[in-house]
């Protein structure tokens, strides 16, 4: 008998992206989606002995899209999502797929997160970078309603419905001085409730999940660095207590998974490993396996999977040794250092893409305040560079931020007049 921990599954090679998120229906079948070089949905009916593919994007369909985002019903009923809107459906188990954003008016922008109940309701949730939506089917795709979240988010991931009616999505506010936020619906995205409010401009929530109907956190993301942070809820999500994670970086904090709810992990998904807590959320201890995490999945005390340049499960069953041939391609975009800095008053910043991506480059203050956004839209993998005039800017420290689909990257620029 081994006791429980988490290794990484010898059967599924490292991506040359990166397994972005992934579903259990329960401990044998599952499924997991890649973005990357290899654009496509693999699964396994063995608990991860095995996985083999069933769904690959098309050249075409490449260009534009990239999965993000896969949830199950049931073992025939799933989904998977792009942050570009790509939506594809299947009815049998993922032996055939089929686009159904298409179908959709109007067309999503983005589906960064899925929460599915039942065995016929479906919702999602985009975008990183905004704007923000929700789709939602309550007839197993039949038909759609797009719900636009604009009135409450700047942008959103997260989201998770408790029950067929009452869920929540993450997010940052449509108020940027309310920075992370947490919005609830009893209705089912008819009307909205923002129940967390971080007020910290540089920041946003970004993954959610219950455990149970009062039971619920939620991670926090920093543009500017600091410390990992993550929000919790034990009255179903009315009230929400705010506890740091010390030893580890707020930027790019992303997947959370709670086994019961002392147990639970969080990775930032740049970095290697993942953190355990044992407590509830009070103290984090690091796990250095796995790299560049971006989707935990908990089914129960003893079985849970994990997706990034790897895939991981966690159990108490010796798996086997990683072949030491694989190879970790870098999957990150790079921000360089803005020259020249100091500066007064211009400066140039500039970053590369290793894939098409929307992009938002925006500036904040010392104090994590917003200032202006400098460039946001779609952009094609390669070198940009763009000149900041702060002309009209005191001198001071500020930052500067990309976010993209793949995560967040910031700088320091010193302003000297």
């Amino acid at each position: 008998m081994y006791s429980q921990n988490w290794q990484i599954l010898p059967s599924i090679t490292n991506s040359d992206g990166r397994y972005e998120d992934l579903w259990f229906i329960n401990i044998y079948t599952g499924w997991v989606v890649e973005n990357g070089g290899q654009k496509r949905i693999m699964k396994t009916t063995n608990g991860g002995d095995s996985f083999f593919e069933q769904y690959r994007l098309t050249a075409a369909d490449s260009l534009s899209f990239g999965f993000r985002s896969v949830a199950f019903n049931n073992t025939q009923l799933g989904w998977a999502g792009s942050t570009s809107g790509l939506l594809v459906k299947t009815t049998n188990g993922g032996t055939n797929w089929y686009r159904v954003d298409t179908l959709i008016v109007p067309r999503p922008i983005g589906l960064c997160d899925m929460s599915v109940v039942g065995d016929s309701v479906f919702y999602g949730s985009g975008r990183l970078n905004g704007p923000s939506n929700v789709i939602k089917s309550t007839n197993a795709g039949l038909t759609y309603e797009n719900i636009d979240m604009g009135a409450y988010t700047n942008y959103q991931i997260g989201i998770f419905f408790t029950s067929r009616d009452s869920g929540f999505v993450a997010g940052r506010s449509n108020i940027i001085s309310e920075g992370a936020v947490v919005c609830f619906t009893p209705d089912g995205g008819n009307t909205w409730i923002k129940r967390y409010r971080s007020f910290i401009q540089s920041e946003h929530a970004w993954n959610i999940t219950f455990l149970n109907s009062q039971v619920g956190y939620a991670t926090i993301e920093k543009f500017i660095g600091g410390t990992g942070s993550i929000i919790k809820t034990t009255n179903g999500g009315v009230n929400w207590v705010r506890m740091d994670v010390s030893n580890v970086s707020g930027v790019n904090m992303d997947p959370v998974g709670f086994a019961n709810v002392n147990k639970g992990w969080i990775a930032n998904h740049y970095l290697t490993g993942l953190w355990q807590t044992t407590n509830g959320g009070v103290n984090w201890n690091s796990i250095n396996v796995g790299n560049s995490i971006h989707g935990i999945y908990i089914l129960n005390d003893s079985i849970g999977f994990a997706c990034g340049k790897e895939v991981l499960k966690y159990t108490n069953q010796l798996l086997g040794i990683p072949n030491s041939n694989q190879i970790s391609v870098p999957f990150t975009n790079t921000l360089n250092p803005n020259y020249p800095n100091p500066f007064n008053p211009k400066t140039n910043i500039s970053y590369t893409l290793v894939n098409r991506t929307t992009i938002a480059l925006e500036i904040y203050n010392s104090a994590g305040e917003f200032v202006e956004t400098l460039e946001h839209g779609y952009k094609n993998a390669g070198s940009y560079s763009i000149t900041w005039d702060a002309s009209n800017y005191p001198s001071g420290v500020y930052f500067y931020s990309l976010r993209t689909d793949q995560g967040n990257n910031y700088g320091k620029a010193v302003l000297v007049k």
